[in-house]
């Protein structure tokens, strides 16, 4: 069964709140943002986004991995899961393919608000599947045993 449109959302923010913390975390205690040589040849992207994946893996990779889960897809028990067979997806689908639509959310904030809107919109259709859901041939849906208390 889909994973409800608001499941999705709260899971959302939990993760929008979540990883950037951690991430910030591991930018801290590596000095990537502190370093001032770092800042010499302008915003050090590169470094920030391998952090902010360090970061992303760090709170979600041991979940993502086993069970198809985010913190907050745990939290509001739901999981991502192969749309055609209903297993946890392959690990490197899910980084690979659909984590870097994650920070499209965050490029909302300096003017790409369209990204994750049209992201979202798609979800709204009775299949409930994103367009990071298509690339990477995923589903969300409520877990096994939280569906069946449902019925």
């Amino acid at each position: 069964m889909p994973a409800s449109f608001w499941r999705r959302v709260v899971a959302t923010v939990v993760d929008f709140i979540l990883v950037p913390t951690v991430a910030m975390l591991v930018m801290l205690v590596s000095g990537v943002i502190e370093n001032a040589e770092a800042w010499a040849g302008g915003f050090p992207w590169f470094r920030v986004f391998c952090l902010g994946v360090a970061g992303y893996l760090l709170v979600n990779g041991l979940l993502l991995w086993r069970q198809g889960q985010t913190l907050g897809k745990w939290f509001v028990k739901i999981k991502v899961v192969d749309h055609r067979s209903g297993q946890v997806p392959a690990f490197w689908k899910l980084i690979l393919l659909r984590a870097p639509f994650f920070p499209l959310l965050h490029a909302a904030f300096i003017g790409y608000w369209f990204l994750p809107v049209i992201d979202l919109l798609v979800g709204l259709r009775p299949d409930r599947r994103c367009v990071h859901d298509w690339v990477c041939g995923t589903q969300v849906v409520a877990r096994v045993a939280d569906a069946a208390e449902q019925q």
